[in-house]
């Protein structure tokens, strides 16, 4: 999400989900999160029945109003509320949805200047917690009371990593939890291949072959939202780490430069694309969601840089293309080999979404029992009956209703992510920086070399190099 997120649709940027005939502190897409206005019926009972049979995560609140503001899809937060609530009669929880970026970012800075965050908040690792990090309680007390002293070994070690990603040198604390992993990738259609006798792609010389295919018969080859940041960031990830693993956490912890050849060949690379013909033309003004999800969806796009998120398209409101149940016209696969001497595929990914209890919520009983509940309790186990993204707690179950392509593609992704490689930044700073030198690159307006000098500059400003 860096996307993250980013992925809701921009249409429900300002609804707000207010459960209960509560009153309380006004509260708020990114990749791991598109809108849907309800489920389908299967998914539903799915929820029900998995929120019936999930364990309530403790008893320490028994009323009162929690107040939360994310980007997560509403529907499928109304899931995890209502499940809480039936669990907990005398809470009520007001969830606020809002569109990533800008009205979300926009929100917690406007909230955070007047002191006025709610109970919970939706974060990424890295840059985005750090930013609020003066207004977070630490939780890993909390999460070792929900869950016992060794909570941390159900979450898998990227997770961990990026729980931690960009604090201060001897600070141990954990500021935010995560709520849901994922795995970045291309998306195909199955049934665009198969009629145009093409194979999955898995060097870049092919990628560029089956984008000239697709674009000679109309189809858009590889759909990306380049006007946004969050996709960009992810292909420019993948490209590197595949180049050389670790690479990109390594430059930002100040153990490699930027100017690094693995670095200088994905900037390389990543302009190409545009060039060579795999986006589509015009990707420079485009966004991924809601345009590209939906391009996609109907059938009129090869490719996607999304990621396992996408898995929520299957449980969409109708009406939807007969090939997006079940998502059965659908696969990925790892990015193709780009440079001479590596290998198909760079698993990259982490947390798509978390959550901080700010210290206003620090003095609300009900404000960790709900984010216990949503995390890894009755909350969260109706919320994944939408297959939203990956759950974050290796532990967690898919419950039955899922469909079997479905699970079989949710099966791959969570085998994949132990072995992830993290994509998100330490500093905000340097993240920017990144995303100039991207656009500069696409554009033509700077070569990799240029480009990655820029990110270097700023990389060590904030290493006070």
């Amino acid at each position: 999400m860096t996307s993250y997120r980013l992925k809701l649709v921009a249409a429900a940027a300002a609804a707000v989900l207010a459960v209960g005939a509560c009153t309380g502190s006004s509260a708020t897409t990114a990749p791991g999160s598109a809108a849907s206005a309800a489920a389908s019926a299967a998914a539903s009972a799915a929820a029900s029945a998995a929120a019936s049979a999930a364990p309530s995560t403790t008893a320490a609140c028994t009323s009162g109003t929690v107040t939360v503001w994310s980007w997560f899809v509403q529907s499928t937060m109304q899931k995890a509320v209502d499940a809480y609530q039936k669990a907990h009669p005398g809470v009520t929880v007001k969830y606020t949805y809002y569109n990533y970026d800008p009205e979300y970012l926009t929100a917690l800075k406007a909230a955070a200047a007047s002191n006025t965050l709610p109970d919970v908040i939706g974060l990424q690792p890295g840059s985005l917690t750090q930013q609020y990090r003066d207004q977070l309680a630490p939780i890993q007390d909390y999460a070792a009371k929900a869950w016992g002293s060794d909570w941390q070994k159900l979450l898998p070690a990227v997770d961990l990593q990026q729980m931690q990603l960009g604090n201060p040198a001897g600070d141990t604390n954990f500021y935010m939890l995560p709520h849901e992993s994922q795995v970045l990738a291309i998306w195909y259609n199955k049934d665009i291949f198969a009629k145009y006798n093409l194979s999955v792609p898995t060097t870049l010389d092919q990628l560029i072959a089956v984008s000239k295919t697709l674009r000679a018969n109309s189809v858009i080859p590889m759909y990306q939202g380049a006007a946004g940041s969050w996709q960009n960031e992810n292909v420019f990830l993948q490209l590197a780490n595949q180049v050389k693993s670790g690479v990109t956490d390594a430059v930002q912890q100040g153990k490699a430069d930027w100017t690094d050849p693995a670095i200088v060949t994905a900037m390389k690379t990543w302009g190409d694309l545009f060039t060579d013909g795999v986006f589509q033309d015009g990707a420079l003004g485009a966004q991924g969601y809601p345009t590209g999800a939906q391009l996609f969806a109907s059938g009129k796009v090869g490719m996607v840089t999304f990621g396992s998120w996408w898995l929520q398209e299957a449980f969409l409101a109708p009406p939807q293309p007969d090939q997006v149940n079940d998502l059965k016209a659908f696969d990925y696969f790892l990015w193709p080999s780009i440079a001479p001497g590596t290998q198909p595929g760079a698993v990259v990914g982490g947390i798509d979404v978390g959550y901080g209890m700010t210290k206003n919520g620090a003095g609300n009983p009900c404000a960790f029992d709900f984010l216990a509940s949503l995390l890894h309790g009755e909350a969260g186990q109706a919320a994944l009956a939408d297959v939203n993204n990956l759950p974050a707690f290796l532990d967690v179950k898919l419950p039955a209703g899922v469909g079997p392509n479905v699970t079989s593609l949710y099966n791959k992704f969570m085998a994949q992510l132990p072995s992830a490689v993290n994509q998100r930044w330490y500093s905000a700073d340097v993240q920017q920086a990144v995303d100039d030198a991207l656009q500069a690159v696409a554009a033509g307006q700077k070569t990799a070399e240029q480009a990655v000098a820029d990110v270097a500059a700023a990389q060590k400003k904030v290493l006070g190099q």
